[in-house]
Order: structure tokens, then sequence, then C-alpha cells
């Protein structure tokens, strides 16, 4: 009887053999594997991540999912969701629905671990993940040129790399933003170590020239008022997540204000980003073009009997930061 179990490295390293192929992102197929050891490493994620297969009779790995468990607010309720990412089968296995049986086993031990919710961010549209009960929840990406103006750019504000003495002051400002909002992944320290972990561990075995990964903070009268982080290169200025004192919009647009020169004056010239419909409001004078989010759409499943929120059905109500995808 096939079943769900937790991966050990044999499985690890198998199904990360043909999976590079699809995921490896630029990273050699050594460290490719290395990166999830790394992170898998973390203390959040070795509480809060697993790795599964869905193994046949004879013990053949049929289909394989990542899980985690990260706090979830939720209409103004806090809990736990079971996050599912990275469901692939070997090829020679596929069109059998042994990734539908691994989804549906996992989704049965989110509801025993006392999970409210499921969610995935799926790169193959929604039509697949609504048989089980998934609803995307409409999500935006923004692009457009950059301009190297100074015009709107408050005075007095400058950047500088984070350091660990910021991180505090950070999580507040990210804690800020997501109380008000009608859906949030919360972070604790730990959560933010796993993320940190995740994002350096990725751009150290790049180790391209080209592109470089950059986590600041903006001062200002020597007072840090807000961070950013972004990916940079290849002309383009991809704007990763941003925040501010108080969760503040204008000062998260100050912040994208200050950056944005610096970014055109180095020879970025166009930018990509994920941000919420009412920060896109505080940006006037940016050309900025909008659209639904073409690939990493999130989609959100109820596993205790909860409606269908529809509060979060709305273009714009709900919004992910990249640093929250799995």
């Amino acid at each position: 009887m096939s079943r769900l179990v937790v991966a050990d490295p044999s499985h690890i390293k198998s199904i990360y053999r043909e999976s590079y192929a699809l995921w490896g992102a630029g990273l050699t197929r050594r460290d490719y594997l290395g990166l999830w050891n790394e992170i898998s490493s973390t203390a959040w994620a070795r509480e809060n991540a697993r790795f599964y297969v869905w193994l046949g009779p004879g013990g053949e790995v049929l289909s394989s999912l990542k899980a985690y468990r990260p706090k979830l607010q939720l209409l103004g309720e806090c809990g736990r969701a079971i996050v599912l990412g990275a469901i692939f089968t070997p090829r020679a296995r596929r069109r059998r629905g042994h990734a539908a049986a691994a989804v549906r086993a996992a989704l049965d031990v989110g509801r025993e671990d006392g999970s409210n919710v499921a969610l995935l961010f799926s790169d193959i549209g929604t039509r697949y993940y609504d048989t089980f009960g998934f609803r995307e929840i409409p999500a935006e990406e923004q692009w457009g040129p950059l301009s190297a103006g100074t015009d709107d750019t408050p005075a007095g504000w400058t950047l500088r790399d984070m350091r660990d003495e910021d991180l505090s002051t950070v999580i507040a400002m990210h804690d800020a933003f997501c109380a008000a909002r009608p859906f949030a992944v919360l972070r604790d320290p730990a959560h933010w170590e796993f993320v940190r972990t995740r994002a350096f561990g990725f751009f150290r075995r790049l180790g391209s020239a080209q592109v470089r990964q950059r986590w600041r903070v903006a001062e200002c009268d020597g007072r840090v008022v807000g961070y950013l982080i972004t990916v940079e290169g290849r002309g383009e200025w991809n704007v990763r997540e941003v925040g501010a004192l108080g969760g503040d919009f204008e000062g998260m647009a100050d912040v994208l204000r200050v950056a944005a020169v610096e970014a055109a004056r180095s020879g970025l010239r166009r930018f990509y980003a994920w941000l919420p419909r009412e920060l896109v409001a505080h940006l006037s004078g940016w050309r900025i073009r909008s659209s639904s989010r073409r690939g990493a759409v999130p989609m959100i499943a109820a596993l205790d009997g909860m409606a269908e929120f529809p509060a979060l059905q709305v273009p714009g109500a709900a919004y992910i930061p990249y640093q929250d995808q799995f």
C-alpha cells in the first residue's frame, strides 16, 4: 500500500537528481542539494519543515513534496498553516495520480497537526489545485522603467547594509505591517533566520558577478526608518520586500524613492516588484504597470470547514511578499 513518509537522505538525493533541471536556478547539482541541507538545519525548519515522499508498496518513490508550517494571520485570527511546495513526480511515474495522492495525504497531515488552512504557490495555473479545494488569492506584480531623478526623494534619507543588530527593528516594522492586513504570514525571529539563511545561502552558492542580493536599512538622522530587500543585475532592480516604521505606506514609498534613484544611477533601467496596492498608490510619478501575477500564484484551502474566504478574493485585498513564498 502506498504511503506518505518523511524523506530520508537517499530519497532526497534521488529526487534532487531529477528535479534539479526544473528548479536548479543556476546552481550546480551539489549546491542545489547543499542549499536544502543548509535550510533544513535551521531551528525553524527543524520544527516546521518536512520533505515528504509518496512511496509505493515496494518502497519506490512515486512522488514528493515539501511541507512548511508557518504562523498565519487570517481575517483577524492567528493560527497555523500547512504550505505545500516543490510538488514533484519522477518522469517515469507521471500521469498516474501519484502527485494527487501525495497532496491529499499531506493535507491530512495538516489537519492532524491542527493547521487551519493550506497554502501553495502555483506555477502551473490554478485548475489542477482547484480539485483539492484550493482557491486563488488574487495577487499582483508591477514593473516599469527606472528614473534617476531626485525631485521626490526625502531629504536626509540614506541607505546602508543591514546588520544583525538591526533585525529587531526590522521585525517590528514587518509585524506592524502584518497587523493591519487581512492575511499575513507571521515571522518570529527563528522564521527570520530561516528566510535569511535561504536567501543568503542561494546567492552565496550562485556566486554570480552579474546578480547581487541586497538587504539594507534606510536611516534618517541616524535612526532606522525602513528596510529594503532587493536583487539587482542584468539591468533589473527586483524589489523583494520593503518595510517602514509602523507599517506606514508613505514611509515605504520613501524607502523605494531613495533606493530607486541609487539603482538608476548604477545603471539599472527597469524595476519589477510584488507590492501592495496601497503602496503603489503612494508612488505618484512612477510609470508603473500592474497585472495579475503570472507565476507563483498563491492559493488557499480551508482545512477545518471554514468558509471560502471571500474577503481574500478581492484583487489587492491580500498581499504576500516574495520572502513568504515557499
